[in-house]
C-alpha cells in the first residue's frame, strides 16, 4: 500500500474531510490532496509528524508498514487497529481520543468491532505470574463490570489505570497483583475514582513500541 493509500484510507476511517487534515496538519485541502495522489513523494520531518498525530498512527506507518502490520500480512493473519493509550485515566474514569498515542493492529481472530477493545503497554512485572511481561501489549474488552476471578483494566484514582486480577472477599474489593512480591490493593469503597475499565482479552509479548 502506498503512503498516498495509507493516508486516504486512515482519514475516512477517522471521517475527515480533505479540509480536515490540511487543517490539523497546517496545510491547505490541495496538499493533502496532493499527497494521497503520490503527487508529493517526499516529506519533511514535520509534516510526517504532524499528518500520523492528526491521523493516530505512528510516523512508520507513513515511511512503510509498521512491522506489526508487515508480519500479521505476511502470515496471512486478519487483524483489526484499536487504540493504544498512556496507562492513565481520565477523572470521569474512562479513556478519550485526545488520549490515545496510536491506533495498533492486533489478530483479529476472537474479538469483535474494534470499537469494542482499546489497548494499553504492560509497565513492571507484578502480572508476571499471569504470563504478563513488561512491555506487553494488552488488549482489553471495554467493560463497566468484571466477574471475580477475572483480570482486567481499573481506574483507582484520576490518573492511573492499573491491570490487576479482581477479587472480591467479604465485600471488599481486592485487587491482586500476580507475583508474591507485591502487595494486593484493598479498595476504599469511598473511592468514586474507582472503575472497572475493562476486561483482559489478550497479551501481545514483545511489543515494540516504534
Amino acid at each position: 500500500m502506498s503512503i498516498g493509500d495509507i493516508i486516504k484510507k486512515r482519514r475516512q476511517e477517522l471521517h475527515l474531510t480533505l479540509e480536515d487534515l490540511g487543517d490539523l496538519c497546517g496545510v491547505g485541502k490541495s496538499t493533502v490532496r496532493k499527497w494521497e495522489n503520490g503527487m508529493i513523494e517526499n516529506m519533511g520531518r514535520d509534516k510526517i509528524s504532524a499528518l500520523a498525530k492528526a491521523l493516530k498512527i505512528n510516523p512508520l506507518t507513513l515511511l512503510n508498514m509498521d512491522e506489526d502490520e508487515e508480519m500479521y500480512k505476511s502470515a496471512d493473519i486478519d487483524y483489526i487497529r484499536i487504540p493504544l493509550y498512556l496507562p492513565i485515566c481520565c477523572g470521569n474514569g474512562a479513556f478519550v481520543d485526545d488520549d490515545i498515542i496510536e491506533y495498533v493492529p492486533v489478530p483479529s481472530k476472537g474479538l469483535s468491532a474494534p470499537e469494542n477493545y482499546f489497548c494499553q503497554i504492560a509497565r513492571g512485572d507484578s502480572m508476571k505470574n499471569a504470563g504478563i511481561d513488561d512491555g506487553d501489549l494488552l488488549v482489553f474488552e471495554k467493560s463497566s463490570s468484571i466477574s471475580s476471578g477475572s483480570i482486567g483494566c481499573f481506574c483507582i484514582d484520576e490518573n492511573e489505570a492499573v491491570c490487576k486480577k479482581y477479587s472480591v472477599q467479604d465485600n471488599m474489593i481486592i485487587l491482586l497483583p500476580m507475583n508474591s512480591e507485591y502487595n494486593p490493593m484493598i479498595i476504599d469503597p469511598m473511592n468514586e475514582c474507582f472503575k472497572c475499565l475493562g476486561i483482559l482479552k489478550r497479551s501481545i509479548k514483545n511489543f515494540n513500541e516504534e
